[in-house]
């Protein structure tokens, strides 16, 4: 019965860029300082995904084969229902939802357990990015609050609930791209009774994987994915500020050194709003 099971899917290992990324993320969950969790990969026509994953992981892996159809293929959907419910059979406490080129600090699951108690939600956000400058060494710097949440996690009590349970079937993501992030933090805004923000005690390191070999399939997951993240919002009649990431940001609370947190990020979201009263006076 593990308490933390850890949903993601990956591209093939093909010995590219990505691989090292892929592998990073591997080896931090191995490094964690909280090991009672199980990895759920999803994998859909990959060939070399379950060999390396279970090279790494061993018995903290369990691999799903989810070929689904071809309108569904590389659903995020999907790889996300295979983690709530694969940790709902067994019993577990927590899902967290994540891509796989993260790396994720020693104490993240530890905090994340830490912080989801009953009916609860979080992010780690916004992401630590890490660049190799000219001279071979390596320069981080912090994403935007209206970039790309990479990190979810919720107690698994959410899910319970049929119609919570429900959502993600009634609106699947298509292959990769925008969308889902809003329906995710949807179901956050509107069922959680408690949404965390713990990037002030655990962060997340974004390494993005190499797309352009795959431009053309983002491009066209975008376009079928934000309509049904916009159905989402009207049938759920959440607020449609909650279709940008700015706001979906602010909807969780800053679990420690919140004034440092705001002091930090206070010049964008003051932007933010500047621009949209600006908008709305022309």
């Amino acid at each position: 019965m593990p308490q933390i099971i850890i949903s993601t899917t990956f591209r093939d290992f093909d010995k590219s860029m990505n691989d090292r990324m892929q592998m990073r993320f591997l080896h931090s969950l191995k490094s964690q300082t909280f090991q009672d969790f199980i990895l759920v990969v999803t994998v859909f026509d990959e060939k070399k995904v379950d060999k390396v994953v279970k090279e790494i992981l061993g018995d903290k892996a369990i691999i799903i084969y989810d070929h689904g159809c071809r309108k569904y293929k590389f659903s995020l959907s999907r790889t996300f229902m295979n983690g709530v419910d694969y940790g709902l059979e067994n019993h577990a406490l927590i899902l967290i939802d994540c891509s796989s080129d993260v790396i994720l600090q020693e104490n993240f699951l530890e905090i994340v357990r830490k912080r989801t108690g009953t009916l609860a939600a979080g992010i780690s956000h916004p992401n630590v990015f890490r660049e190799k400058m000219s001279d071979g060494k390596k320069k981080y710097f912090y994403g935007s609050l209206n970039q790309g949440i990479d990190v979810r996690f919720y107690s698994l009590d959410l899910f319970q609930n049929i119609h919570v349970h429900n959502i993600l079937n009634r609106f699947p993501s298509y292959d990769y791209g925008a969308g889902i992030e809003i329906i995710l933090c949807g179901i956050a805004i509107k069922y959680a009774t408690k949404r965390y923000n713990i990037f002030m005690e655990s962060k997340v390191l974004k390494e993005e994987n190499a797309r352009e070999m795959q431009a053309g399939m983002v491009i066209e997951g975008n376009n079928r994915n934000v309509p049904t993240s916009m159905r989402f919002i009207r049938s759920e009649r959440i607020s449609w500020k909650y279709a940008q990431l700015m706001e979906l940001n602010r909807a969780y609370r800053v679990t420690k050194s919140a004034w440092l947190y705001w002091l930090w990020f206070g010049r964008e979201i003051m932007y933010f709003y500047y621009d949209r009263i600006k908008k709305r006076g022309n």
